[in-house]
């Protein structure tokens, strides 16, 4: 599955002045056999080691989608 970064949004949880505290990655995925859009939320140091590889960003991306798929099963199936 191929992860394209549609946009990059930073999040200022304390005001413009006191820097930014987390970001919104958008992305699409394409290559497989269903459809994924949407963003995900990364915390500041998630979003820094991965900066500049895109690579990196679609991992990063892929982990978390991946995790909320996982607790959401897991709590469907605990209801």
């Amino acid at each position: 599955m191929n992860i394209a970064i549609t946009s990059i949004n930073f999040n200022y949880k304390n005001g413009y002045d006191g820097g930014y505290t987390s970001l919104n990655l958008y992305f699409n995925s394409t290559g497989a056999t269903f459809n994924l859009n949407g963003f995900v939320e990364v915390s500041k140091d998630e979003y820094l080691a991965a900066a500049g590889d895109m690579n990196k960003l679609a991992d990063l991306i892929k982990q978390k989608v991946s995790a909320n798929l996982t607790t959401d099963t897991t709590e469907q199936t605990a209801s």
